[in-house]
């Protein structure tokens, strides 16, 4: 029985290759794409070997040779890699609409709530200048804590990078959810499993026909898990917000991310109660804070490559 088991999984691991083989070598005759310069790559893994954990340098060192755009295939996923504010300008600007799509990770098939109504309002009522502009008074005063906590650490050495990392976690987390970051808290511990998640290797990622590996290895399990860890936290966070009695002009001047999110889908109800984006963040309160929780994530990581 053994034997018979690892032939059908030998055959199945022969045929996934052949058929990528030929799916490739069907393209080639295809008529050719012109694509930018590309670094020289290896069988089967293409240009992997030259991405390590902090991508960011290598993508930079790698800039520095090819030029601002350049192609790699990491894996069988192909890559443009854009490096100069012009050429970023024209992507996520003026052509945003031809790149818009994006790669379909495991991880966001399950962390990420796909809610495109709550990053919508997002970007207009909470990435506006104005709004920006009203949490300046949070970054001032966790700046002073660090510097205060720097001053009591006279003569001793310090970590610099985890206390930025610090910083700024505690500054997004009193933006997003009106708390400081606590590692060991409950809302600490959902986060940077997350980002861990967002971050991890997955073979699926890169070979989209041997994502079945990621069942084998645990690791869809775990990202299942992190879901059901992060609807409960947030959850939590909804009903302390709806339990707390503030006032419309608290809101506006002192409220949080999730406060101003509830206050547009009350709005929202009062226009249009049959309107599907009010019932989806009524019947699924968590989607409500999808917007924060990616934010938060987002942040966390471009603190810690910037750590870095």
């Amino acid at each position: 029985m053994y034997t018979i088991s690892l032939s059908l999984a030998f055959l199945l691991v022969l045929a996934t290759v052949v058929l990528s083989w030929h799916r490739r070598h069907h393209r080639s005759k295809s008529s050719p794409v012109t694509l930018p310069p590309s670094p020289p790559k290896l069988p089967l893994v293409g240009h992997l070997h030259l991405v390590t954990d902090m991508p960011h340098h290598d993508f930079a060192r790698l800039a520095r040779k090819l030029g601002p755009i350049f192609y790699l295939r990491l894996g069988r996923v192909p890559t443009i890699v854009i490096s100069s504010a012009q050429l970023a300008r024209e992507v996520l600007k003026t052509h945003d609409h031809v790149f818009a799509n994006r790669p379909q990770l495991i991880s966001t098939q399950y962390i990420s709530f796909g809610c495109s109504d709550a990053r919508k309002i997002c970007v207009v009522e909470l990435l506006s200048a104005k709004r920006v502009n009203s949490f300046q008074l949070i970054r001032l005063e966790e700046t002073n804590r660090l510097l205060n906590s720097l001053a009591t650490r006279s003569g001793s050495e310090v970590n610099i990078s985890g206390l930025l990392l610090e910083l700024a976690n505690d500054v997004l987390c009193r933006v997003a959810f009106g708390r400081r970051f606590e590692a060991k808290s409950r809302l600490g511990e959902v986060l940077v499993e997350s980002q861990e998640l967002f971050a991890g290797f997955s073979l699926g990622d890169f070979y989209p026909e041997w994502g079945w590996v990621s069942t084998l290895t645990g690791y869809r399990r775990r990202l299942e898990r992190n879901l059901k860890d992060l609807k409960e936290v947030c959850d939590e966070i909804i009903r302390e917000h709806m339990n707390e009695k503030k006032s419309f002009e608290e809101e506006v001047e002192k409220g949080d991310f999730l406060d101003v999110l509830m206050r547009v889908q009350r709005r929202v109800d009062l226009e249009n109660p049959k309107r599907s984006a009010s019932q989806m963040i009524l019947l699924h309160p968590q989607k409500s804070l999808s917007p924060c929780r990616e934010l938060s994530s987002a942040g966390l990581a471009l603190a810690a490559e910037n750590g870095n």
